[in-house]
């Protein structure tokens, strides 16, 4: 890979006895050598066949942001918009 590529994986996670949703999503990060973990929770009425959802922004630099309730499509606008700060100009 060249020095401007950029990996964003997508997780979607479940917590459990041994660890929160936010603890598994740092784990995979780590794991999967991502640049960005673009992260949601699934459970009832989350993640898969909703037209709104919301989760969290992880960077590999140990940044964290919540991605506010909102459209998917706003969702990937955030995505993007985090995106586009890891290339300088």
């Amino acid at each position: 890979m060249d020095a401007r590529t950029v990996i964003v994986g997508f997780a979607a996670e479940t917590g459990d006895a041994h660890g929160d949703v936010l603890t598994y999503a740092r784990s995979k990060l780590a794991r999967k050598g991502c640049d960005l973990l673009v992260v949601n929770a699934v459970g009832e009425g989350k993640a898969f066949e909703v037209d709104h959802n919301d989760g969290w922004l992880l960077g590999s630099d140990g940044s964290e942001s919540a991605l506010e309730h909102g459209s998917k499509a706003l969702m990937a606008s955030r995505v993007l918009d985090a995106l586009v700060k890891l290339f300088p100009e």
